[in-house]
């Protein structure tokens, strides 16, 4: 019975602690990411894994060697019962920390058969989607993190990213408000890959119930039609960056699904510049924005020089989790720590990397595509973890910007209600795309002035419950053909 109390101990001690890193690490669970990441092959993080076993496995050997030592001054029946008091204790703390109340609800809303898709969606295989008669160039920023949130000076005591708000005020910049304002983020894009495929593909990423049908080996939403698709078909070429492995989040699956997009990446550079995994202590296999973004000047003149139309996206890093890395060898300490994890150092993570984001930029306006070159740059998701104290009450939303659109006179850009779905219209009419009633997808070209998905009156709320609710035309997107196909081979 001794052996038994101290193995409840232990196990109980490990779910309380995983529950308090996983939320410190990745902020509020929703169902549909538990469910994408158990489905989706993921690039394991040195450091990500270092940080559980030091919160979790370690604490909790020595909590067993010390209770080894204590059981013996203590009778095995009373030992048994302070154990099982403690598991009942961690279960409701990890039940309630974990909002598992929250998940069992969208769990519900996933086995409901809507009809929403049927409403709204249009499908980008079957309307007119016609290039301009001289093409022109892209790049885009997805900014790790970027949150407006960030500009609000009553919510951190400055603006963490004036360089940013600066273009926003100084180019096209949709707002929910009156003032500097974004998106809200809906469900199907609260993590790094659902953020990039309801951007760029103008539907959220929804997994099934039934996620053991979902193969992304067969092709990762092999019925979408996305930017790359789009952009293949009229001869751009293209190149995807990301400063980790090309399988993080299933990245790889994505781009070779659609367009075959050439990737670079840590795999490709350690290889190519033959990296030392080791000049990062705190992680490896990462290259970090600073070297990021001088190979993104490289390889957009790679593009440049190829003639044809060049289409370049890159992702961000250094704000992962919000207080992931700050770069002192290029960036200034604006506030006062640099080296404690608090929300000190968390603006000096943001205020870099608002000052690197806008120093490439600054170099693209000096090269001779510029003035044929659509410029985007976009937030992802909210922060995760538990990094920076937000408050409940705080108005959240993701940056935006589109520097250089080709785009009509008077647009509406202020108190406009609207999601990661109108980007991608949005961004091909900004390249001077004409697009046959100005949606894709689920979304809305506000360069269009017509109404979005949420202006056409449905609730935030109510969005968020009809995408998690299941789809006959989405499981087609999802899997590429009817799950009763899938289920009768």
């Amino acid at each position: 019975m001794k052996t038994l109390s101290i193995i409840i101990f232990f196990l109980s001690y490990m779910l309380m602690s995983s529950a308090k890193w996983a939320i410190r690490k990745f902020g509020e669970m929703s169902y549909e990411q538990v469910i994408f990441h158990l489905n989706t092959p993921l690039d394991s993080e040195t450091k990500l894994i270092c940080s559980y076993l030091q919160n979790t496995v370690m604490i909790a050997v020595i909590l067993v060697v010390v209770l080894y030592f204590i059981s013996k001054k203590i009778s095995p029946r009373k030992l048994f019962s302070l154990s099982i008091l403690f598991l009942i204790c961690t279960l409701s703390f990890s039940w309630r920390i974990l909002n598992i109340d929250k998940i069992i609800k969208e769990y519900d809303t996933h086995i409901t058969i809507g009809d929403f898709y049927e409403k709204y969606y249009v499908d980008l295989h079957k309307i007119s989607i016609k290039a301009p008669e001289h093409k022109r160039n892209l790049i885009m920023i997805f900014a790790e993190s970027m949150e407006n949130t960030y500009a609000n000076a009553n919510y951190f005591d400055d603006n963490l990213i004036p360089e940013l708000t600066t273009l926003a005020n100084d180019n096209i910049s949709f707002s929910h408000n009156d003032s500097f304002g974004g998106f809200k983020v809906i469900n199907g894009a609260k993590y790094t890959q659902a953020s990039l495929v309801s951007q760029l593909c103008a539907i959220p990423l929804r997994l099934p119930i039934n996620a053991s049908l979902y193969r992304p080996k067969n092709g990762f939403l092999p019925g979408a039609l996305c930017l790359s698709d789009i952009l293949k078909k009229d001869g751009y070429n293209q190149s995807f960056m990301i400063g980790m492995t090309r399988a993080f989040s299933g990245t790889d699956k994505y781009l070779e699904t659609h367009g075959n997009v050439k990737i670079l990446d840590w795999d490709f550079y350690s290889k190519r510049d033959n990296l030392d995994k080791n000049t990062d202590k705190r992680r490896k296999r990462i290259v970090r924005d600073e070297k990021l973004f001088s190979y993104a000047k490289e390889e957009i003149l790679n593009l440049y020089n190829q003639k044809e139309p060049f289409a370049f996206t890159i992702m961000t890093l250094d704000t992962h989790f919000g207080d992931e890395h700050f770069d002192s060898q290029n960036c200034k300490v604006k506030y006062h720590s640099k080296d404690v994890k608090d929300d000190e150092y968390f603006k000096n993570v943001i205020s870099c990397s608002s000052s690197k984001i806008n120093n490439f930029i600054e170099w693209i306006k000096t090269q001779p595509f510029y003035d044929n070159t659509e410029i985007v740059i976009v937030g992802d998701h909210l922060t995760m973890g538990e990094a920076v104290k937000f408050d409940k009450n705080m108005d959240r939303t993701m940056y935006n910007v589109y520097i250089n659109s080709s785009s009509k006179d008077n647009i509406k850009t202020k108190n406009r209600l609207f999601t990661a779905l109108d980007t991608l219209p949005t961004m091909l009419e900004g390249l001077g795309y004409t697009i046959d009633g100005n949606k894709l997808g689920l979304g809305v070209s506000l360069f269009s002035g017509k109404a979005t998905l949420m202006e056409q009156g449905i609730s935030f709320e109510q969005l968020n419950t009809e995408l998690d609710k299941q789809s006959k035309i989405y499981n087609k997107i999802l899997y590429g053909k009817d799950v009763g196909q899938m289920q009768n081979n």
